[in-house]
């Protein structure tokens, strides 16, 4: 299919905030644009020049580009009749989607809820799968003509549930429920009819247990969001799900 217009929907892991800023931090020669959904539109050949002509607007060189995606954004925010409007002018357009959402929610969850308390957690989390699955119905509604990729989200604690910085505090983090939302991500790939974009099994081991700094695909200061490498692994990812 050729798609007309590539949307990037969510949260933190798709914008170019973090990606640049950890780009300019090692006085990077590059573009400002280099979150996850930029590259995916179009490479940066300076950054990346195994991945040139690997971008939607190489392929697609008529693809316009709609990055809605916003820093804390959860299932809540993007349900809003404010946030979902926008869409409705690419309503007959055939459409490519990348939905990152639900780290945000979860982190909300794990700041109010005290890891011992699993009933809390557990019900907190169900709402959010059932956010999260309205949310992609209604994308459904109001795109039909689109292919869109359901994305798992990262653990930079990578399954010890400490973060490599005190973010969070000093206790760990319940990651079980991360990695029962993203199987719940994954059995809605299935039921709607979405492409599963993995990026959770693909950042396994480039976090808290990256064992060099080479290696580590976090923004050092801030290691819930991307660096500039991790802006393009999760392009990878997608560009892997969509048989690039």
């Amino acid at each position: 299919m050729a798609f007309e217009v590539y949307i990037a929907l969510g949260d933190s892991m798709t914008i170019d905030d973090y990606p640049a800023s950890d780009a300019e931090r090692l006085g990077l020669n590059c573009r400002k644009d280099i979150g996850a959904a930029a590259l995916l539109y179009k490479n940066d050949p300076q950054l990346f020049p195994d991945l040139e002509g690997k971008d939607l607007a190489s392929v697609h060189p008529k693809i316009k580009f709609a990055n809605l995606a916003y820093d804390d954004a959860t299932t809540e925010d993007m349900l809003s009749e404010e946030k979902m409007k926008a869409l409705h002018q690419y309503s007959t357009a055939h459409c490519l989607v990348t939905l990152t959402i639900g780290g945000n929610d979860m982190l909300k969850i794990f700041k109010a809820i005290p890891a011992n308390n699993v009933k809390a957690l557990t019900s907190a989390t169900q709402e959010v799968h059932t956010r999260y699955l309205q949310l992609l119905k209604l994308i459904k509604a109001t795109v039909p003509a689109s292919t869109i990729l359901v994305t798992t989200i990262y653990d930079p604690t990578d399954g010890t549930g400490i973060l490599p910085t005190t973010t969070m505090g000093t206790g760990t983090l319940p990651v079980t429920f991360i990695e029962q939302f993203n199987s719940f991500v994954e059995s809605c790939a299935k039921r709607q009819r979405a492409t599963l974009a993995d990026v959770h099994s693909h950042f396994r081991g480039h976090g808290a247990e990256c064992g060099r700094k080479d290696n580590f695909w976090y923004c050092p200061l801030q290691p819930i969001e991307p660096s500039y490498r991790g802006a393009s692994e999760i392009r990878r990812v997608w560009l892997d799900a969509l048989g690039f």
